[in-house]
């Protein structure tokens, strides 16, 4: 398989599971979920911005170790001058 084959099926996979987390009976399952706990769909405790919350997290972390080049909790950035100080709620 060529670079551009390779390039074709991951991005066919990458599709696949997206669709998958997308799919219609899983958003009907979060919907549900946040109307039998009372959490309102938008607003600033909504659905939607924890959603958008988790996700933004996310990626800054996964943005994070590919810049420093290890993830959390690994011990091969101690001492280097390139490591994690951490982080608080806010």
């Amino acid at each position: 398989m060529n670079g551009t084959q390779a390039g074709s099926a991951v991005d066919v996979d990458a599709a696949a599971r997206l669709a998958e987390v997308l799919q219609p009976a899983a958003i009907d399952r979060l919907l549900a979920d946040a109307e039998a706990s009372g959490t309102p769909i938008d607003g600033v405790d909504g659905l939607l911005a924890q959603m958008t919350k988790a996700v933004l997290e996310r990626v800054l972390e996964t943005e994070m170790s590919d810049h420093l080049g290890y993830e959390r909790g690994d011990s091969s950035g101690n001492g280097s001058g390139n490591s994690r100080n951490g982080h608080g709620a806010k």
